[in-house]
């Protein structure tokens, strides 16, 4: 044998081929469920057992090499076996030895399927390849193991599993990816680029995403968190918005109406009296003159000044800018207020500082809805808006409107509207006196 045996590749989709022929030495894939992330490196661990990956291994393998698949416990390890085994059991050509769990390569090499719930078992070994199977619910003394029996040979080890949180050890692991001149690679896979490849079906999550709590459905088919401990909304505070009956009606009416007109999005807009939103207008669908009309005639039935209105002007809302003069367009990128001299909260943008303002408003218990008819999008809606990953300058963030219509399936109309009443408590400074004193 010259130490290469070429085989067949199955069809792959392109992320599938981005996180197998990456050519960094350890690679972390926190990935969707069923997104085919264990059969592709199945396969993977086998090809290069043969010697035919590009990126490892060019002149061949030898006799005696090993190469592991390492799972938390025994049963998902013998499910990879099972599976690798069938594959080859009927060719002839491989030693398949059942109760140690390995195949022998006609080229003499040895692909082993190991467990990970007694770390201690997995020293000693020269390894010149690994893919760590359901690497985030395994312990991370088992990835010490791993990683020394690499050391000898300069092997490779390939991470694969599901996110489960922020301080899993396994997903720090793959943070490290961003350090300069790293060895590691790392690649986060979520339902919706299974659904754009073909292989696994929209309406399949989109009942995954209904059947199932928001933190689960977030790890399991987008991989990543639900942001614990970065909670805006607590779900006690939430539920209070409704039975805040304390919070008296204010003198001053104001109108907050999140735009659209057709598509998945609703037009909703929200009557205010001081801070209790009195009456709430849900429309699925409507034309943009229809938009302009309904906020003028609520306007003038709640008897709100055309000041003291706050639309989205992003988007489809901007057309309403010579429609409602004195209205205030809220565009959700624009740069923070600055309410005092002293104020040093930094936001990304006007959009996060004003979730956060709310934030404050619904935990002090100072905003009272009392209309019922929005409770459950509104409560479902708040509950996914989340303090986001501060970007590289530190400055707060919200998770992003693109990310929560994953897990709603639409846009978060009833939050931004409930969001938009927070523009009229921004104040900006006075400007300073200046006194001129006589000589």
């Amino acid at each position: 044998m010259d130490g290469v045996i070429k085989i067949k590749r199955p069809n792959l989709a392109a992320y599938q081929k981005e996180f197998l022929y990456c050519p960094k030495r350890f690679t972390v894939v926190e990935a969707s469920t069923k997104t085919g992330k264990t059969f592709t490196h199945i396969y993977w661990l086998f090809e290069i057992a043969h010697g035919g990956n590009p990126n490892f291994y060019q002149d061949g393998v030898k006799p005696g090499w090993e190469f592991w698949w390492v799972a938390p416990v025994f049963s998902q390890t013998e499910i990879a076996f099972n599976r690798l085994k069938r594959k080859v059991e009927g060719s002839g050509d491989y030693q398949i030895n059942l109760s140690k769990l390995s195949i022998t390569t006609p080229l003499g090499t040895i692909i082993r399927f190991k467990s990970a719930d007694n770390p201690d078992s997995l020293y000693g070994e020269d390894v010149y390849a690994v893919v760590f199977d359901e690497f985030t619910r395994a312990k991370e003394a088992a990835w010490f193991a791993i990683r020394s029996t690499l050391t000898y040979t300069k092997g490779i080890c390939k991470f694969i599993g599901n996110y489960t949180g922020s301080t899993n050890w396994g997903h720090k692991l793959g943070k490290k990816a961003l350090e300069v001149g790293s060895e590691y690679a790392y690649f986060k896979v979520d339902a919706y680029k299974a659904v754009d490849a073909g292989i696994l079906s929209a309406n399949e999550v989109e009942q995954a995403r209904k059947d199932l709590p928001a933190s689960i459905f977030m790890a399991l088919y987008l991989a990543q968190g639900s942001l614990e401990g970065d909670i805006l909304f607590p779900e006690n505070k939430l539920n209070d918005l409704f039975t805040n009956t304390f919070v008296k009606r204010g003198s001053e009416r104001y109108i907050t109406a999140d735009i659209a007109t057709y598509g998945s999005d609703r037009f909703v807009l929200g009557v205010w009296h001081g801070l209790v939103l009195t009456a709430v207008y849900a429309i699925d669908k409507c034309e943009a003159n229809e938009v302009e009309m309904f906020i003028k005639a609520k306007a003038h039935e709640h008897q709100v000044p055309r000041s003291n209105i706050v639309y989205d002007g992003d988007g489809i809302g901007s057309f309403l800018r010579g429609y409602l003069s004195d209205a205030k367009p809220f565009n959700n990128g624009a740069s923070p207020i600055k309410e005092s001299e002293k104020d040093a909260a930094n936001y990304l943008n006007l959009k996060s500082q004003c979730f956060f303002k709310l934030s404050k408003l619904v935990n002090d218990g100072e905003i009272y809805v009392e209309d019922n008819g929005c409770k459950e999008d509104l409560l479902r809606e708040l509950e996914l808006i989340k303090q986001y990953n501060a970007d590289k300058d530190g400055k707060l963030r919200v998770t992003p409107k693109d990310e929560v219509k994953k897990l709603l399936g639409r846009s978060p109309d009833y939050a931004d509207m409930l969001m938009m009443r927070c523009f009229f408590l921004l104040k900006k400074p006075a400007p300073a006196l200046s006194i001129i004193r006589r000589q």
